[in-house]
């Protein structure tokens, strides 16, 4: 484990500098090597600095997966849909396979679905005509819920 005495000034810059971006949300590991390579860092330092603060456990790949997933979900999209977007971030697909696996284990995707088209329309008016209803499967689909869902979900809703 390095010591934060070890460090040299370049290197401690980085590392309050890295802290600080932490302080406001949680970054995986190539999200935290690009803001610091984006402050012209070299890469020496940068390489230290991430060791450190996983050592110090301020970057924690479970954490951001977990924080993440947690953020889509509650923005109505479906887990696989946020898993996947997280890969596209560069999450570590291990340690997303096991958050996914124990959110899924509670997660109900008809109640979910529901709540997301009751967010985007409360009293039921976007029904009325054929376009509105493909509108409203569309938003659904977009949102990563299974075709059958929507069916379900929006033959529920208008009757």
């Amino acid at each position: 484990m390095i010591r934060l005495k070890t460090l040299n000034k370049d290197e401690l810059a980085a590392y309050t500098c890295a802290v600080r971006l932490l302080a406001q949300r949680e970054f995986n590991t190539r999200e935290m090597r690009e803001r610091l390579a984006a402050r012209d860092y070299d890469e020496k330092i940068i390489a230290v600095v991430i060791t450190q603060l996983k050592a110090d456990n301020y970057l924690s790949e479970q954490r951001y997966a977990e924080a993440f997933l947690r953020s889509r979900m509650k923005r109505g999209e479906a887990p696989w849909l946020a898993a996947q977007k997280a890969r596209q971030k560069g999450a570590d697909v291990g340690v997303l396979e096991d958050v996914l696996t124990e959110m899924n284990e509670v997660y109900d995707e008809m109640q979910a679905a529901r709540e997301v088209l009751a967010s985007r329309d409360p009293a039921g008016f976007r029904f009325k005509d054929e376009r509105a209803w493909q509108r409203q499967a569309r938003f659904l689909r977009n949102k990563g819920y299974s075709s059958a869902t929507v069916l379900r979900i929006l033959k529920e809703r208008s009757e």
